[in-house]
Parts: C-alpha cells; structure tokens; sequence
C-alpha cells in the first residue's frame, strides 16, 4: 500500500500482516512493515499502538521523544520503542527509514534487555544483518506471496540476536568480563580463586566481582558452580563414573560439597538425577 499519510513522500509504501492464532502464541511477528520517506515538518504522537517498532534510519536525522527527553537518530542508527506507550518521532528535515512494528511472546522480554543496555536509539555493529533481514521480511510482502509466519519469525529473531550480540559484545570488551568467562570455561576443574578471575580481566577484585555480578546476573561464585554442574550433569548421563568421581572431575572438593550443591541447585541427589529415564531413549526403536 502507498502511504497517504501527511509529510510522506507519496512514492512510501507498507505492508500489513495479521498474524494467526498460533503466531501469536508462539513466534515473533511483523504486523506493519516499510520503507518510508519523511518530508520537513513530520511529527507522529501517538498515546499507544500495541505493538514495538524497530526503524533503520536510512537517511538524514529523526528526533525520537521518550518521557519528554528528545533523542537525536542520526542516519545509520536503529530505533526501537515500545509503541503500547506513549511515544513521538519527528523531524524538521526531509530524512528516511526502513521500519516494522512487530510482537510476540518473547519479545517485552527482549525489548526490556536491549534498552536497558543500549536506550532507545543507538548505532549497531552488526547493522549489515538487521538491514539485510528487514529487507528480506518487507520483500516477501513485496513479492505477494503467502507469508510464511516461521520464516518471519526466524528473520525477526535473526534482528534481535544482531541486536543483543551488539550489547554483549560491547559490555565484555569494555570491562574485560568476556576473559574471565573464557578462563572459568577452561579451568573450571582447576581451583579458581576471585583473585585469579579479576587479574584475568585486569581489574581489582572488588570492582571485577561488582561488574561480573552486574553483567551476568549472578556472582562469579555462582558461575563457576553452574558451570561445574553443567559439566557434571553431562557426566552422569554419559558416563559410568561415581558420583564421587564425577565430583572431582566437574572441580569440587569432595563428594559432599558437591552434593550439596547439586541438591541446592537441581533440586535433587546427582544419584537420582542420573535414574531419570531418558524420555527421548524411550521413543527410539530397538
């Protein structure tokens, strides 16, 4: 459809896509998308659209309003907002976008992750994939055929992921966590003190623990335990090791620390955990 909507370039044209009852459920979704040309003087405020809008600036420089806080979006930049909040975008220069409203069930989450880490507008690394798979998305609505809600899905998907690569990679190369993550991966049956981990990262060990906590969401303590019971969970399903063996393979100091970990964490015995039956085993044929 071409756009007639005010202090638009009559050549903007958008797509409209309602999704199934199993999309919603289950998948992302796009429900608008376009490509846009904005003339001087477009200003669009809307109380809610329930949905989220991501828009690639192609061109020129928008001005995002958030909570009476203007935010610049110069060419190059990615905008997301939540659009079932109040939310304006305007400009007093000609500029453009490449933009889709878009939902789904997991997608607060992701929204809430991305903002808190990057705010509402900020310029990508990974902005060669977000293009590539929102032109894809609004050229199966170009080309008329059935939309397949799967492949939506996964191309939508494929955005956030540019999007959180993006947080991540700039987080650990900033603060050095990402060394410490790699060390406790490859020495997590090895004794490993704080002190180890924030020379790894080339910090203090007050501010390395306060950074690692604050970034992976757990202390680096809590870490090393999950990864240590990680590797032992494989271990017990896949192996004829005792529990005691398995304990001091995964890095622990003895058998009881470990089961004791093992029972804090998963909520039973290593033994016990190792008599589940393997459902998907008892599918196979002989």
């Amino acid at each position: 459809m071409l756009s007639t909507e005010k202090h638009i370039a009559p050549h903007s044209h958008f797509y409209i896509h309602t999704p199934s009852a199993m999309a919603r459920q289950f998948l992302m979704y796009p429900s608008i998308v376009g490509r846009f040309s904005y003339e001087e003087g477009y200003d669009l405020k809307r109380t809610h659209f329930d949905n989220f809008l991501i828009m690639l600036i192609e061109s020129g420089t928008c001005t995002v309003v958030l909570n009476e806080k203007e935010i610049s979006a110069p060419k190059g930049s990615v905008v997301l907002l939540d659009c079932y909040k109040l939310h304006e975008y305007r400009a007093d220069v000609p500029w453009s976008a490449l933009w889709m409203h878009f939902d789904g069930a997991s997608v607060r989450g992701i929204y809430s992750y991305l903002t808190a880490s990057n705010g509402n507008v900020f310029i990508p690394r990974h902005a060669t994939g977000i293009r590539y798979e929102l032109e894809n998305i609004l050229k199966d609505f170009m080309d008329h055929d059935a939309i397949n809600e799967a492949m939506e899905s996964l191309r939508i998907n494929e955005i956030l992921t540019y999007m959180i690569a993006d947080t991540q990679n700039q987080t650990v190369r900033q603060t050095g966590i990402q060394k410490a993550l790699i060390y406790i991966r490859d020495n997590f049956a090895k004794p490993i003190q704080l002190e180890d981990l924030a020379k790894t990262a080339s910090l203090s060990p007050y501010y390395f623990s306060r950074l690692f906590t604050k970034e992976t969401g757990v202390t680096p303590h809590q870490y090393i335990i999950a990864t240590r019971l990680s590797a032992a969970k494989y271990a017990l399903t896949t192996s004829d090791m005792t529990v005691k063996e398995v304990a001091y393979q995964c890095g622990f100091n003895d058998e009881s620390s470990f089961c004791s970990a093992f029972k804090k964490y998963e909520h039973t015995t290593p033994s016990k955990y190792r008599k589940v039956p393997d459902v998907a085993s008892m599918h196979r044929p002989e």
